[in-house]
C-alpha cells in the first residue's frame, strides 16, 4: 500500500454511546492489489512491540513505508511478494494500545458497536486474541519492548486465557520471541532461554492456544541494523513456511479471498458476542438446513431404500454424494471432509441412522465416502455437482422405482416442490441446477431429462421459481356456490387488460381457494386453463349439477327431500357431483402432480377435525407436529396423495340453507366438509401459510381477495328476530362472513402493507342470490362488469409492480463514508410484455424514483434488452449504512407513485438474500443459474459501473514479463 492513506486496520474508539471498533478495509484493499486473489495464499505475521519492533520492520521490509502504530493495528503487504503465490502480509501494533477518543471517521472505516466492552482495558486483548490470532501464522514478540521475558510470559498467559475456545478451528499460531543478546555471558543467555521455554511449555493455557514458541537473540553493535536483523528475517521466513505447510496439511490454508472473508466474519462475530466461539465452517453457510429437518429427510430416504433392499454401502455412498454437493458450493473454501462432517452433518446422520435400525458407528462409512469424493475434487474431477450427477447416473436403475413426495432425492435436504412426468420431484434448488434457464425469462427453467432416472420427460416441465429478492404475489378466492364464477369474471377483466400474450397466472405466486373458490383456483392456477375457459367451465359445472337437482316445488316434496337428506347425510347426490368433478379434472391427476407450469403454490381449504389445507407444494419450513390453527396435509406416498377431483369435492360440500353434501373420506385426513364453513374467505390463512412456503419466510406483499358478492344488509323476520334459533342461525352465518374476515385481516396490517391489499367484490342491490341460483348467472356477470373498471386497475398495478424486483449486480463498494451500489431492476414477465402493458395502462409514467429523488430513467425507453427481450434497467445509488431503508418507486402518473416489489428494504437484506459478501466482486455467490446468459445485458450493467470509477488508495503496479 502506498502512503496516500495510513494503513490503519483496527481502532478502538470511545463515543457517547459506548465503545466502538473502527475497521479499516486494508485486507480488502490488499486483496484487490493481488493479480489472482483466488489462487494466491498469503501468510500473516503479527509484530508486537514498540521501538525495537519499528526498527526491525524497517529492516525486514525496506520497500514499504511503515509508520509507527501507537493505538491501532496497521496492516501491510510486502511489496516484493505481491505477484508471488504466497504474498507476505504483516500487521504490527504496540503492546499497550489504548482506547482512542472518537474522531471523524475516515473515508474507509466501518464502525461496529461493542456491547461487551467493559472493562475497556480488555477490549484489545479480546479482539486480537479471539478474532485475529486464528488467521495469524506467526506472532513475533519483541521482549525488550514489553519489559523482559517475565512480561512476555504474563502477556502470553493473558492472551491464552482470553483466546481459549475462540473458534472450532483446530489451529494454533506459532510464536517467535525476539530479544537482545546478553553481552555478559553466552551460557547465561542459554540457561535463561532454556528456563523460559520450559516454563512456557509447562503452562497448559499457553500450550493449548499457541504452538511451541521459538526464541531468537539479536546481536547488537558493532553490526549494522541490516546485519543485526538478518537472522530474524531467516528465522521468520522459515517459521512462516513451516506454518504454511501445516495449514495446507490441516486444510486451513486460505486464499486471499477466503482470508478476507473469514476474518470479517470472525471480527463481526467477536464484536457481537465475544464469549461464544466462532464456528468458522457454520459461518460459511448462508442458509443452514436444520439438523432435525435434514435428519427427517435422511431418515425417510433410509426407510424407503430399506424397503427396496438397498445395501448399507450403497445408501451411505448416496448420502455422502449429496452431502458433498452441499458441503462445497460454488466459490466456497474446501475444508477437510472430517471437519465438514463433524460440524454440519454428523448429528443429523446419526439420528437418521439410529432411528432406522442401524448402529451409530455405521455413520463412519458415510464420512469415508465423503472423503473419497473430496479426493476426486482435489484431483480436478469437479465441480461437486458434476461428480454427484455421475454418481446418480450409476444409480439410475434402482432410482427408477424409488419415488417419494416427502424428500427431494437429488439432494436429500429439502422437500420436493416440482413433480416431473417420470414420477420424481425436484426441490427449488435442484430444479434450478438440473434444469435449463429459458431464454428471455427470469428464474424460469425447462427440465427435459430427470437427473435421477435419466429418463427423458415426456412433456415439457416448465418450472418457475421465486427470485430471492422478489415480493410474493398472492390471491384468495371466496366460496359461494354458483356465485364462484364472480372472481373468475374479475380475473377475466384483468386478463383483458393484460392482453393475450400475458396469462394472468404469470402474475401469481400463491393461490388459495375455499368451497367454489377452491374449484376456481384448481381450474385457473393448478391446471392453468385460460380464464375465459375457467369461467365457462365453472358456470357450466354448477349449472349442470343444479339443473339435475331442481328445488322441490311442493311442501310434500320438501318433506320427502328432508327425510332423504337425513338418511343419506346430504341434500344432494354426492355421486352425481363426484362424477362431474371427475369429468372436469380426470380421475388420475393428483394434487401434487405434474402441472403445465410448476411454481404457483395452490391450496384449497376443507374442514375435518380442524381446517385442513390440501396443497400442491411441500412446506420449506417444518413445524413440529404441524401445530397451528389449521393442518397442512402433505402425503408421504402416492397412496395418500389426494386426486384433484377429490380436493375439489372436499372443499365444496356446499352448504345451501343448511342443506349439505355428505362429507368425503380422504386417506390421511378423514371426513372432509366444505371449507367455507370456517374460512369462506381464505385470505388470512393464505397470508399465514405463505411464511412456511419458502426458507426466507416471506409474507405476501400483494394480496388480492376475490369475493363472491355481498348484500346491502340482512333483514331478519321480526317474529323470530330475538329467538334462540335466530341468534344461532345468524351467528353461524357470521362465521362465514367473508367481508368481515377481510376487515379483520386489514385491521392487523400497517398502512404501508394495506396499500397492496385489495378486495374485488360486487354488492347486490337486495338480498344475495342463493348459492344454487344458476338462473341469475348472467345478471351477476353484468354487476361485475359494471364495477370492474373501478376496482381492477389498482389491483392490477400492484400485481404488475410486484412483478418487478431489484438485484445487486455486484457487492457494494465502500467509498467516501458510504456504500456505492450498482443494481438492476428486473421483471418476472417478459420485458416486451411489461412495457406494452404498462404503456397502455399508464402512458404518462415517466421515471423511477429512489426514495424522493427522481432518477430520470424511463420505465419504457431502452428498458428492454434487444437481444434477450428481458427487462433490464441498471441503477446506481449510494447509502450511508447497511440497515438504512431504501425505496425504489415508479411514477405512474403525476403525484401517483407506487413502490416496486419488495420495497422498502435495506442493503443488508439484499446482501443476505443474494448471498453476497461485502467487498466481494462476485455478482451471484450462490451460483444458481438465474437466467440464460446475455452479453448485451452484461454490457449495459458494465457501462453503468464504469460511470463511477473507483478511486484506489494505492498506486497501480505494472509488471513487465
Amino acid at each position: 500500500m502506498s502512503g496516500l492513506e495510513p494503513p490503519d486496520w483496527l481502532r478502538v474508539v470511545k463515543c457517547p454511546s459506548g465503545t466502538t471498533l473502527q475497521h479499516g478495509r486494508c485486507l480488502s484493499d490488499i486483496k484487490e492489489q493481488l493479480v489472482s486473489p483466488q489462487a494466491q495464499f498469503p501468510s500473516l505475521t503479527l509484530f508486537i512491540g514498540q521501538r525495537r519492533k519499528d526498527v526491525a520492520i524497517r529492516q525486514l521490509f525496506p520497500e514499504n513505508q511503515v509508520s509507527p502504530a501507537h493505538s491501532c493495528v496497521q496492516l501491510h503487504v510486502d511489496n516484493r511478494t505481491v505477484f508471488t503465490e504466497n504474498p507476505f502480509l504483516f500487521a504490527h501494533c504496540n503492546q499497550d494500545m489504548t482506547v482512542m477518543e472518537r474522531n471523524t471517521a475516515g473515508s474507509n472505516w466501518e464502525e461496529t458497536f461493542l456491547p461487551w466492552a467493559s472493562p475497556v482495558d480488555r477490549v484489545w486483548d479480546t479482539i486480537l486474541a479471539r478474532a485475529l490470532c486464528m488467521f495469524v501464522d506467526v506472532i513475533c514478540i519483541f521482549a525488550d519492548d514489553l519489559g523482559g521475558l517475565d512480561a512476555v510470559h504474563a502477556w502470553l498467559t493473558k492472551w491464552a486465557i482470553v483466546a481459549r475456545n475462540a473458534s472450532n478451528l483446530d489451529y494454533r499460531p506459532r510464536v517467535l520471541i525476539v530479544t537482545s543478546m546478553n553481552s555478559r555471558s553466552i551460557t547465561q543467555d542459554f540457561l535463561e532461554e532454556t528456563d523460559f521455554l520450559f516454563m512456557l511449555t509447562q503452562d497448559r493455557n499457553i500450550s493449548e492456544v499457541f504452538r511451541a514458541p521459538g526464541f531468537l537473540r539479536l546481536a547488537g553493535a558493532p553490526l549494522s541494523d541490516m546485519a543485526q536483523h538478518r537472522p530474524l528475517k531467516d528465522e521468520l521466513w522459515k517459521t512462516v513456511d513451516m506454518n504454511r505447510r501445516d495449514r495446507r496439511l490441516d486444510g486451513y490454508l486460505f486464499s486471499a479471498v477466503h482470508l478476507d472473508l473469514f476474518f470479517r466474519r470472525a471480527l463481526s462475530h467477536v464484536c457481537r458476542a465475544s464469549e461464544s466461539p466462532f464456528l468458522i465452517i457454520q459461518s460459511s453457510r448462508k442458509e443452514v438446513i436444520g439438523d432435525q429437518q435434514h435428519a427427517s429427510h435422511l431418515r425417510h430416504f433410509l426407510t424407503i431404500t430399506n424397503e427396496e433392499n438397498w445395501k448399507w454401502e450403497g445408501q451411505a455412498a448416496f448420502v455422502a454424494s449429496t452431502l458433498m454437493v452441499d458441503a462445497y458450493p460454488v466459490g466456497s473454501y474446501y475444508f477437510s471432509p472430517a471437519a465438514i462432517f463433524d460440524s454440519l452433518y454428523r448429528q443429523a446422520c446419526q439420528e437418521a441412522v439410529t432411528s432406522t435400525g442401524f448402529l451409530s458407528t455405521q455413520v463412519q462409512l458415510v464420512e469415508f465416502y465423503l472423503a473419497q469424493f473430496y479426493d476426486r475434487l482435489l484431483f480436478g474431477q469437479g465441480p461437486p455437482r458434476r461428480i454427484h450427477q455421475e454418481n446418480l447416473a450409476g444409480w439410475k436403475i434402482p432410482l427408477k422405482t424409488l419415488v417419494t413426495t416427502h424428500t427431494c432425492l437429488a439432494c436429500l435436504e429439502r422437500s420436493p416442490q416440482h413433480p416431473l412426468s417420470c414420477g420424481h420431484a425436484y426441490c427449488d434448488v435442484c430444479a434450478a441446477w438440473y434444469g435449463r434457464p429459458l431464454e428471455g425469462a427470469e428464474y424460469r427453467y425447462w427440465v427435459d431429462r430427470c437427473v435421477l432416472c435419466q429418463e427423458v420427460c415426456v412433456c415439457d416441465n416448465i418450472i418457475n421459481l421465486l427470485p430471492p429478492t422478489a415480493a410474493v404475489r398472492a390471491i384468495s378466492i371466496d366460496g359461494g356456490g354458483v356465485r364462484g364464477f364472480i372472481p373468475l369474471r374479475f380475473l377475466l377483466h384483468i386478463q383483458d387488460a393484460l392482453g393475450p400474450e400475458c396469462p394472468v397466472q404469470d402474475l401469481v405466486d400463491v393461490a388459495f381457494g375455499s368451497s367454489a373458490g377452491g374449484i376456481a383456483v384448481l381450474e385457473a392456477f393448478h391446471q392453468r386453463r385460460p380464464i375465459k375457459e375457467c369461467e365457462y367451465r365453472l358456470t357450466n359445472l354448477m349449472t349442470r349439477f343444479f339443473k339435475l337437482h331442481p328445488a322441490p316445488l311442493s311442501a310434500w316434496a320438501r318433506i320427502i327431500r328432508t327425510i332423504r337428506c337425513w338418511w343419506a347425510d346430504g341434500w344432494y347426490s354426492a355421486s352425481v357431483w363426484e362424477e362431474l368433478l371427475q369429468q372436469e379434472f380426470s380421475k388420475t391427476t393428483a394434487m401434487f402432480d405434474v402441472q403445465p407450469v410448476s411454481g404457483t403454490k395452490v391450496a384449497v381449504i376443507t374442514i375435518a377435525d380442524r381446517p385442513v389445507l390440501l396443497v400442491n407444494y411441500r412446506r420449506a419450513v417444518e413445524i413440529q407436529n404441524n401445530e397451528g390453527s389449521y393442518y397442512v396435509h402433505e402425503a408421504t406416498d402416492k397412496f395418500q396423495e389426494p386426486k384433484l377431483w377429490q380436493c375439489a369435492r372436499a372443499t365444496s360440500a356446499v352448504p345451501v340453507n343448511n342443506r349439505l353434501f355428505p362429507p368425503i373420506e380422504l386417506p390421511g385426513v378423514g371426513a372432509c366438509e366444505d371449507g367455507g364453513l370456517q374460512h369462506n374467505n381464505p385470505a388470512a390463512v393464505c397470508r399465514a401459510e405463505t411464511q412456511f412456503m419458502w426458507i426466507r419466510r416471506p409474507v405476501p406483499e400483494t394480496l388480492i381477495s376475490f369475493g363472491t358478492g355481498k348484500s346491502v344488509g340482512r333483514r331478519r323476520r321480526r317474529l323470530w328476530a330475538r329467538g334462540f334459533a335466530s341468534r344461532l342461525y345468524h351467528s353461524f352465518m357470521a362465521s362465514m362472513d367473508a367481508e368481515q374476515a377481510w376487515n379483520e385481516l386489514l385491521g392487523q396490517l400497517d398502512e404501508t402493507s394495506k396499500r397492496c391489499y385489495h378486495r374485488l367484490d360486487v354488492t347486490f342491490p337486495g338480498e344475495a342470490p342463493l348459492m344454487n341460483s344458476a338462473a341469475e348467472v348472467e345478471w351477476m356477470a353484468n354487476l361485475v362488469d359494471q364495477v370492474a373498471s373501478a376496482q381492477v386497475p389498482s389491483a392490477l398495478d400492484s400485481l404488475l409492480l410486484s412483478s418487478l424486483f431489484f438485484e445487486l449486480s455486484a457487492a457494494p463498494r465502500w467509498e467516501g463514508n458510504r456504500f456505492h451500489c450498482i443494481g438492476v431492476i428486473r421483471c418476472r414477465l417478459r420485458g416486451t410484455i411489461l412495457v406494452d402493458v404498462l404503456s397502455r395502462l399508464h402512458p404518462r409514467a415517466t421515471t423511477f424514483i429512489l426514495d424522493s429523488a427522481r432518477l430520470g430513467i424511463s420505465p419504457f425507453d431502452g428498458a428492454t434488452c434487444d437481444c434477450c427481450l428481458r427487462y433490464c434497467v441498471p441503477i446506481r445509488f449510494w447509502t450511508e449504512g447497511l440497515d438504512n431503508c431504501i425505496t425504489i418507486s415508479l411514477e405512474l402518473e403525476p403525484n401517483k407513485i407506487h413502490p416496486l416489489g419488495g420495497f422498502p428494504l435495506s442493503l443488508r437484506w439484499l446482501l443476505t438474500r443474494q448471498s453476497l459478501e461485502l467487498f466481494d466482486g462476485s455478482a451471484n455467490s450462490s451460483g444458481l443459474p438465474a437466467r440464460a446468459e446475455c452479453k448485451s445485458c452484461d454490457m449495459r450493467i458494465h457501462r453503468k459501473c464504469m460511470l463511477t470509477p473507483q478511486t484506489r488508495s494505492y498506486r497501480k503496479r505494472v509488471r513487465f514479463i
